[in-house]
């Protein structure tokens, strides 16, 4: 059981020991436990993303069926859905650094329970369900946590620059993740079961290094004392949402993007395998334009001068977002798709993190938890349903044409966004 109060050592509001003169972009890494906590987690990151292509292509493999994939999604990602409020509650009330470890720890099991069953043979369909779905009751705990913490690291004047940089390593596994499992699958191509494997493997010993920065960290963490007032409860956060219309619709922007504009991203396997011909190294390679993209808007973002309307931000780069998908269900060109997925990647990022701040800067700090819970339920927890929907959509209609439905729902209320600007702003903004 935790302490009933905690105030941890980092003084966030205090000048950072190193300040990177001239870059802006990296202003966050003046402050000694943000860096623990970028490194560590881009190591880790950069092994979950090996394990989310490999095991994609095993699903496709297996099955070749879109619906199975988009069933491998719905399973990791209806937890986030069921239990996110509850544990954006745990993450107001308990140590988010401890949370998180135990966590990673679990999610470390996986990964090496994946591995185990892939070398032994034994690697089936329903395995894999039972293990997408632990993960995702493990990542429904994690992902408010996570969100929130990053307000413990850096101060409230470099928040955009934090989360940014947060997104940019995110993004920068996507980039390298991709890569490394295209290398090791190649260095095992005599075999390639044992590749898939040794991709499993470097997955669960990348949890060693976020593991080791969580555990060394002393982050800011202010929680309620068990004879604090009652604050709401679980529904706070929805009471909040409720009571400030714009950040509802930030909320139902993100639920918007991934429900209609991720699901090419689960379809992916199916895409190039199937309407362009690509083998696990060529999908492999398209996850990581992907990423390269959006570790592009990610550092964008992070350059950008803190006067710029975060709201104008996400308005066109939905927009943008749409159009590009919609072209990608109508291109075969291999070079095309590359440059296409690489602006995807920068669109979709420029979009998720402006939301993200504008949500952690318009909430009070004892609601944050509560509130980036609902972020990661309209974020991620959307995600699973859109991906069965549209999995089954494109073993009905084809995955081109699914992927087609869902950018044109999506242009639509793009089109809502930009008549009506204002359903993003504060009632008190003079401009948006």
């Amino acid at each position: 059981m935790p302490e009933d109060t905690s105030t941890y050592e980092a003084d966030v509001s205090s000048p950072p020991r190193r300040v990177l003169r001239g870059l802006r972009t990296f202003e966050s890494f003046g402050y000694r436990d943000y860096i623990y906590f970028f490194f560590g987690a881009l190591l880790s990151n950069i092994g979950t993303w090996t394990q989310t292509v490999a095991l994609g292509w095993v699903v496709y493999q297996l099955t070749g069926s879109s619906s199975s994939l988009g069933l491998v999604n719905f399973l990791a990602g209806i937890p986030v859905f069921a239990l996110t409020l509850l544990a954006g509650s745990l993450a107001d009330r308990l140590d988010r650094r401890k949370l998180l470890i135990v966590a990673q720890v679990i999610m470390m099991g996986q990964a090496l329970a994946f591995g185990l069953l892939n070398q032994t043979g034994h690697i089936t369909m329903p395995w894999i369900y039972t293990l997408s779905l632990v993960g995702g009751v493990v990542s429904a705990f994690m992902f408010p946590a996570w969100h929130a913490m990053v307000p413990d690291l850096v101060p409230r004047s470099s928040l955009l620059n934090a989360i940014a940089l947060s997104s940019a390593q995110f993004n920068a596994a996507r980039l390298v993740g991709p890569m490394v499992t295209a290398a090791i699958i190649a260095a095992f191509s005599a075999n390639e079961q044992l590749g898939i494997t040794a991709v499993f493997l470097v997955n669960a010993v990348s949890f060693l290094f976020v593991i080791w920065a969580l555990a060394v960290i002393r982050p800011k963490q202010v929680r309620r004392a068990a004879n604090a007032p009652h604050d709401g409860g679980l529904g706070a956060g929805v009471s909040y949402a409720r009571k400030h219309s714009h950040v509802g619709m930030h909320l139902l922007t993100a639920a918007m993007l991934t429900i209609f504009g991720m699901p090419f991203m689960t379809l992916l396997p199916a895409f190039a395998a199937d309407t362009l011909g690509l083998g696990s190294t060529g999908y492999s390679a398209l996850v990581g334009f992907n990423g390269a993209g959006a570790l592009i808007g990610a550092l964008t973002v992070a350059s950008l001068p803190r006067s710029v309307k975060r709201e104008r931000i996400i308005r066109y780069s939905l927009t943008a977002m749409a159009v590009g998908v919609l072209a990608l269900s109508f291109t075969r060109n291999h070079m095309v798709v590359a440059v296409l997925l690489v602006a995807l990647g920068a669109v979709f990022l420029a979009t998720v993190s402006s939301i993200n701040t504008n949500l952690q800067t318009a909430v009070p700090n004892e609601l944050r938890g509560r509130v980036m819970a609902l972020f990661v339920l309209s974020f991620m927890g959307m995600m699973p349903f859109g991906s069965l929907a549209f999995g089954a959509l494109g073993d009905v209609i084809g995955v081109t044409w699914a992927i087609f439905v869902g950018a044109v729902v999506l242009l639509t209320y793009c089109v809502v966004l930009l008549f009506r600007p204002r359903l993003l702003c504060e009632s008190s903004a003079s401009r948006c």
